[in-house]
């Protein structure tokens, strides 16, 4: 069976939504539906083909009846007849240029029939050798193309989360300084603390509209502005990102706010349900339709109020429950970063760490941690008894903090455990990981894993997935098995929010929290600054709906070492 990545199969409904546009086929509902679609699944944090697989494709938002059918037989046989009836005749150039950013579909086919374009490169040389003037295209169509390849050539892969939030909170430190400015926030999916960030979408609240876009279009990291409307603003920064802006007074703010946060199936399923009350939801306000009076809405909480319901946290705003929970008034408590009492993977020199076991464990203390896992990895040059003595030291002159002997055990291709039992049992806490032959079946993949979930001296299973964003995609395991073990046997799943990896994905976290598995929030840091990430894994694990009774660095020190000695007494 032919598995695709997530981003491939974006690329195929995009191209079949175009081919719809460009034919002039079905309606526009249609063509919003591959869109949607192809947008949920490029943004989905797990492998579409891990939902298909799992037969719950119908869990992610968008994706409907007939687009499973077709992602089936996508899934079965590698392609899909409707699709190739749909895309022939229009040239694979035309579905290429769809990439540029602010190239719509009926501009990418005149590229490539009228503009007689091949491929993106050879866009270049037609603009330059003023060849696609002569094709009738105008100077102002060639400068938005031009732009627009220079922004796909700076955004090959997605932002990660950690590198977004940098540079949108640099633009908004610089809006705060124009005094008419009330509050500032990122949108979309950075509020949401999505792994991987497309778009940077800035929100402000301000007394001075024209005066606020004025100082956006002033910031120093801005190269030049693309567009400006009466409330909002587009530029281009110096590192060739797009930035839009919108403004509003504060009275409507929260309006605004919620209006741009959600995922689209949140923000759909939510105008419906207004609709349906005789309401109609924007970003200016809440209108009543029968009487046509507009309520602008200064905080989030109103405008969900006026459905009679919770609201719901950014993060899960995906259209995956929350709705219907926060109907219920019954969304539960997800974590918080001050839960955490410790982390629980950490490296220090004796592996692959850049620092000593003192200065990881005193920067874990610095941040407030009652106790940390040093982690090392198992490599046959290890001086094991060494650094448990330095850790047992540590332990000794610090009675307020507890150092926990940890282990990052390799499962090798084999199947088996990189460190002998002897070892293990020296440790406190056993992380079995997965680095190498990611190539294997998924047949040997789960077989490895789960051979490390039922071996008695293991105790977490460490970033199950092996993923690395925008390097490699996760190996395929059969979940439905690993997460069986992991209950049988009471072990843990690592959230590990090292941001490469992000890892566990959180339709995986949902998953687990479904089944009441033990989970562990941990930075998998190597330098005393990576402990810092710890608030990105406790968002990642807040996007799975993580509450803080399953996560075990959430416990006191007494309560978790109890825990940690009990795998030990299984057979």
């Amino acid at each position: 069976m032919p598995a695709f990545s997530n981003a491939k199969v974006a690329e195929i409904l995009r191209g079949v939504g175009a081919a719809y546009q460009i034919k002039g086929l079905g309606n526009k509902f249609q063509i919003i539906a591959y869109e949607n679609a192809a947008t949920s699944i490029e943004h989905a944090t797990e492998s579409v083909y891990e939902f298909w697989k799992e037969k719950k494709l119908d869990e992610i938002p968008g994706v409907g009846s007939h687009l499973q059918t077709y992602l089936d037989e996508l899934f079965q046989t590698g392609k899909v007849k409707h699709f190739a009836e749909v895309t022939k005749g229009i040239p694979e150039a035309a579905l290429t240029f769809l990439n540029i950013p602010g190239v719509g579909p009926k501009t990418a086919y005149k590229l490539a029939v009228e503009g007689q374009a091949s491929s993106i490169a050879d866009l270049k040389d037609r603009i330059s050798s003023g060849k696609l003037q002569k094709a009738g295209f105008s100077t102002k169509a060639i400068d938005n193309i031009t732009r627009g390849i220079s922004q796909l050539q700076g955004l090959k892969k997605r932002l990660l989360l950690p590198d977004a939030l940098n540079i949108a909170n640099e633009l908004i430190s610089g809006l705060k300084k124009d005094p008419d400015v009330i509050k500032a926030d990122p949108v979309g999916s950075i509020r949401r603390m999505n792994a991987t960030v497309g778009d940077i979408d800035l929100v402000a609240s301000t007394t001075d509209i024209q005066k606020t876009l004025d100082t956006f279009a002033k910031l120093p990291q801005v190269k030049e502005v693309l567009n400006r409307g009466d409330d909002r603003s587009s530029v281009i920064l110096k590192n060739s990102l797009q930035i839009d802006l919108l403004v509003s007074p504060p009275k409507s703010y929260g309006s605004l706010l919620q209006h741009f946060t959600g995922g689209k199936a949140h923000n759909i399923h939510f105008r419906k349900l207004a609709l349906e009350r005789g309401l109609s939801v924007s970003e200016e306000g809440v209108k009543n339709i029968k009487t046509g009076k507009v309520n602008p809405c200064q905080t989030e909480e109103e405008v969900y109020k006026f459905l009679n319901m919770q609201t719901p946290p950014p993060e899960i705003r995906e259209d995956t429950g929350e709705i219907e929970a926060a109907l219920k008034h019954q969304l539960p408590r997800l974590i918080e970063q001050t839960d955490i009492l410790g982390d629980l993977h950490t490296h220090t020199e004796y592996s692959d760490g850049l620092a000593s076991v003192k200065e990881m464990t005193d920067a874990a203390r610095e941040l407030g941690y009652k106790y940390s896992a040093s982690t090392d990895h198992s490599y046959p040059n290890l001086d094991y008894q060494k650094r448990l003595k330095e850790i047992e030291k540590y332990n000794y002159s610090h009675k307020d903090f507890r150092v926990i002997k940890g282990l990052e055990v390799n499962i090798t291709s084999e199947g088996k455990l990189q460190a002998p039992d002897k070892v293990l049992e020296e440790h406190e806490f056993n992380i079995a990981s997965i680095h190498s032959s990611f190539s294997q079946t998924e047949g040997e993949l789960t077989d490895r894993v789960l051979y490390a979930l039922k071996h008695p001296l293991i105790n977490m299973i460490g970033h199950p997935t092996g993923r690395i964003l925008n390097e490699r995609e996760g190996y395929t395991l059969d979940w439905e098995k690993v997460f069986n073990a992991a209950q049988e046997y009471d072990k843990v799943l690592e959230i590990d929010g090292y941001p490469a990896r992000s890892d566990l994905p959180d339709p995986l976290i949902r998953e687990a929290v479904k089944r009441k598995i033990k989970l562990s929030i941990d930075t998998d840091a190597h330098r005393p600054e990576h402990l810092e990430f710890m608030n990105f894994a406790v968002a990642l694990a807040r996007r799975g709906w993580a509450t803080p009774d399953l996560v075990i660095n959430t416990w006191p020190i007494p309560k978790l070492l109890d825990y940690l000695k009990k795998p030990r007494m299984k057979s």
